[in-house]
């Protein structure tokens, strides 16, 4: 008990915590990114690219922060919900409002040309998006997903596109006439991942349309989940009318809006119907609409629509939440631990208490092999130039036998650790909250509410659990003839404890032998549950090998050095920080 006397002038101040949390620099004064870049990043490109982080760094700590917290402001988020169907003149304009914070964070992230090759390469791209992503989702880290996956869609069959499609790639990739935006919408009312369900419908029309175009592909019917509902260009399944693959999904690329009618808010022959109240990733608009004969290009053999979409844009997209959340999780351990090091109870430092001490540990561990784990992951993305194979079927073409094994090992590990994460993430951030004590869950005191709200919603993008688990038993048994799950683990986990290797090896091919999870019989119950549990102990050992490979001999974050070392320069990073 405390023998201090009361007293109604209570002196208490949190000043110090909120000074050395603003003013941390995400790169700068970030020890173990700094090591993960020097890893991964070829020699001959660190000096620049850690040169551009650096000063990339300067504006996503402080300017982009601050811009991500004021969006997230209950009042300015609630924009994210209105939409102006007709403007005051009868006109249907369908048009999104959303608050400045949000629009601006939007136009400067994506004036950065990430992925502009004139600008970026390979890694300097993806270190760049793993800085940007640590202030979360707010409104524009999904945006940047689905251009990545339209970007890389588009290229694949570059030298095909008609030249309407083909400027639309020089828009988002290379910024001719500004940077566009895009955005993928997949998902019907009867099933979001059932894809080959799908019943919107493409229909060839040679006929002049009232917006003047002619012999053109047109769109037809529902789509229920579009997110980045305001991007300018959307990757759209549909399936083709009176054609030989009339039942197979086709990839189509579809502008927002006619050329020269963005100004005047014409939507291209479509209406978004309303947008819906989320659970997380309130900032980012998501709609259902209705095509009603809206211009479309398409993209690629009509037939192998599905195989890419789920072979590259998805994939693409898996990536990025894997990342996204691993980036978001070193601003949450961070801050977490920094705080426990400040606060104190009893007259001791909330970190002295043996249970805290195991719960900084485990949070920190943690969070570090995640990161460790998707720049293991994005680095086999990056040795085969950032070309993935649209499917099984592209991928036993590849006569190269160490090749092709080796793409199909990033094809499952892309999935593996989007289920894995996506586990993860929510209980690390919840534990995190629970540093704060009350003020865990005050929003103009923290952000984790809006982290842990938008770790929720990564578990559904692109393939809950249930989907990715079926799937990559699937796999497994179409690849049986020329790698053995035996041997896919061993390669996976090349240098993990040898014991370890043969006890997942020997679990895991026993799961895949089993002919199918879509039987309720009672074995095949159990395989599913011990499918689901192998799931995260063979992708966890993946994250520790990741951790071990590099071999990080950095100093702990503490709280009193780092608050002296900010304070040297307060005067500069408040420039920063008003910029």
């Amino acid at each position: 008990m405390s023998d201090q006397e009361g007293n109604r002038d209570n002196p208490y101040s949190f000043d110090d915590y909120i000074f050395v949390k603003n003013h941390f620099d995400y790169y700068r004064d970030d020890e173990f990114f700094q090591a993960l870049v020097k890893k991964y990043i070829p020699f001959n490109e660190f000096e620049k690219i850690d040169s551009e982080l650096r000063e990339l760094s300067d504006i996503v700590s402080f300017r982009f922060k601050a811009l991500a917290d004021e969006a997230n402001r209950l009042e300015n988020r609630m924009k994210c919900t209105v939409i102006q169907h007709y403007d005051a003149y009868n006109h249907r304009i369908d048009k999104i409002k959303r608050c400045t914070e949000t629009e601006t964070l939007e136009r400067e992230i994506f004036n950065l040309g990430l992925f502009d090759p004139g600008l970026n390469n390979p890694w300097s791209k993806f270190v760049k998006m793993f800085l940007l992503y640590q202030n979360g989702e707010a409104g524009v880290t999904c945006p940047i997903a689905c251009t990545h996956g339209a970007v890389e869609l588009l290229q694949k069959y570059e030298n095909e596109l008609k030249p309407e499609a083909h400027k639309i790639l020089t828009s988002l990739r290379d910024g001719i006439g500004g940077y566009g935006i895009g955005s993928q919408y997949v998902s019907e009312i009867q099933g979001g991942s059932d894809v080959p369900a799908n019943l919107v419908e493409a229909v060839f029309e040679e006929k002049e349309g009232s917006d003047g175009v002619s012999n053109c592909w047109r769109l037809y019917g529902q789509k229920f989940f579009c997110s980045a509902m305001q991007a300018d260009y959307a990757i759209v399944t549909a399936k083709p009318k009176k054609v030989p693959s009339s039942t197979r999904v086709a990839a189509f690329v579809v502008p927002a809006w006619l050329p020269g009618n963005k100004k005047r808010e014409i939507r291209n022959s479509y209406t978004i119907d309303r947008l819906k109240q989320k659970l997380g990733t309130a900032e980012l608009p998501t709609a259902e609409i209705t095509y009603n004969g809206a211009v479309a290009y398409s993209v690629g053999p009509l037939e192998k629509g599905l195989a890419d979409i789920v072979g590259i844009v998805l994939s693409l997209s898996r990536l990025h939440v894997a990342f996204g959340m691993a980036a978001s999780l070193l601003k949450v351990a961070r801050e977490a631990i920094l705080y426990s090091q400040f606060r104190t109870a009893f007259g001791v430092p909330v970190s002295s208490f043996p249970l805290m001490i195991n719960q900084i540990n485990d949070i920190n561990h943690n969070v570090m092999k995640t990161a460790a784990g998707v720049f293991k992951v994005y680095s086999e993305y990056i040795h085969f130039d950032e070309e993935l194979i649209s499917g099984i079927r592209e991928l036993q073409k590849i006569e190269d036998l160490t090749e092709r094994k080796r793409r199909f090992r990033l094809r499952e590990l892309i999935m593996l650790q989007k289920i894995v994460v996506a586990e993860d993430a929510p209980a690390i951030i919840r534990k995190a909250i629970s540093f704060f004590g009350g003020h865990g869950i005050m929003e103009d005191f923290i952000d984790f509410p809006r982290l842990h709200r938008d770790s929720l919603i990564m578990e559904l993008w692109e393939g809950p659990r249930n989907v990715l688990l079926t799937q990559i038993h699937r796999d497994f048994q179409r690849v049986a003839e020329w790698y053995t799950a035996d041997d896919f683990i061993r390669d996976i986990l090349e240098g993990v404890d040898p014991r370890t290797i043969g006890f997942l090896a020997t679990e895991f091919s026993r799961v895949i032998s089993h002919d199918t999870l879509l039987r309720n019989d009672n074995e095949t119950l159990e395989i599913c549950r011990d499918w689901e549990k192998l799931s995260l102990d063979l992708f966890h050992a993946y994250q520790d090998q990741a951790i071990a490979e590099l071999n990080y001999k950095g100093k702990p974050l503490k709280f009193s050095r780092l608050l002296r070392k900010l304070k040297k320069k307060p005067e500069e990073k408040e420039i920063l920080m008003t910029l």
